[in-house]
């Protein structure tokens, strides 16, 4: 059974950033929900805009397209975060929008471009696939967000200061 799945294709979120597609697997995604501003909180990475309260859970919410090169992303009213689970943990992906899931077959997948990209931003990419005309960017959360980057709330401050506070 999981053959047949494998052959007909895998499944992804397709969002955009910065007028881009992307994709995100679908095993990786928790939810989506709508877009609300993050508080901000002191000594994050850059690309971490905050953190917002989801049923309960506080989860740090990055910037997708400062993550990606791009200009720091701005808030629409199709502005969604995709809650996914990752080497870091859960947390938010702040993206322009979320648009469907769809099945993209594996024939269809190619490798990314190596010629165009670094060599840091070159395994950020799973590879890339043509769906209705238009290319669509397939992302590696763990390598586009770094565990060891973003550690558990209170780690660092645990490890500086030698105990709890």
């Amino acid at each position: 059974m999981a053959e047949m799945l494998e052959q007909q294709g895998r499944t992804f979120v397709i969002f955009q950033v910065s007028g881009e597609e992307y994709g995100l697997d679908i095993d990786k995604v928790q939810s989506i929900v709508r877009y609300e501003a993050p508080t901000p909180v002191p000594r994050c990475p850059e690309s971490v805009m905050g953190v917002v309260n989801l049923r309960g859970q506080v989860i740090p919410v990055v910037d997708v397209a400062r993550r990606l090169g791009r200009e720091p992303f701005v808030p629409t009213a199709t502005s969604r975060i995709i809650v996914a689970e990752g080497e870091a943990g859960l947390l938010g992906l702040a993206v322009d929008a979320a648009s469907e899931v769809a099945v993209i077959s594996p024939d269809s997948i190619q490798d990314t471009p190596e010629s165009v990209l670094s060599a840091e931003s070159v395994d950020v990419f799973e590879g890339v696939a043509e769906r209705d005309g238009a290319l669509v960017i397939l992302l590696n959360l763990d390598r586009a967000v770094p565990g060891n980057e973003y550690g558990r709330p209170g780690d660092e401050m645990r490890s500086e200061g030698g105990g709890d506070v």
